[in-house]
């Protein structure tokens, strides 16, 4: 009988109409994975979770055509050709969550910013950080 009590008073999380109707008015979402050997950015379908659009420093498209697959003129490149493609497909607009830790300089920097160069508008969703400890600033 006692976890029944708990139960009732611990109040179930209702997403807000913002969360739950996002993914509709916003539907695609940007990817960008920097590892020590390559570069990758993709275009992500929310509701579906399809990818629609990928840029890879080591695919055979690229790869022959840059000198190393992870320095800044492989970012800048994969940053280029997903616009591209992205345009192709009538994709104008997409949001990027950063994963946790990731600050948008260096490598991460020169590839959102060359996307928006080649025309595709990138919306940021920067989460905010909650307090640590009981006491807030007023």
């Amino acid at each position: 009988m006692g976890s029944s009590k708990e139960e009732e008073k611990r109040k179930l999380r209702v997403p807000t109409f913002n969360e739950v109707t996002g993914p509709y008015h916003e539907p695609f979402c940007l990817d960008i994975f920097i590892s020590k050997a390559s570069v990758r950015a993709c275009i992500v379908h929310r509701v579906t979770s399809k990818v629609v659009v990928v840029a890879h420093s080591i695919s055979k498209d690229m790869k022959f055509d840059l000198t190393s697959t992870r320095n800044a003129r492989a970012c800048q490149a994969v940053g280029e050709v997903l616009a591209q493609r992205a345009l192709a497909d009538d994709i104008y607009d997409v949001v990027y969550t950063p994963r946790r830790g990731e600050l948008l300089e260096g490598k991460l920097g020169i590839v959102v910013q060359a996307i928006i160069e080649n025309g595709v508008k990138v919306k940021l969703k920067l989460k905010q950080r909650k307090q640590k400890g009981g006491k807030r600033s007023s």
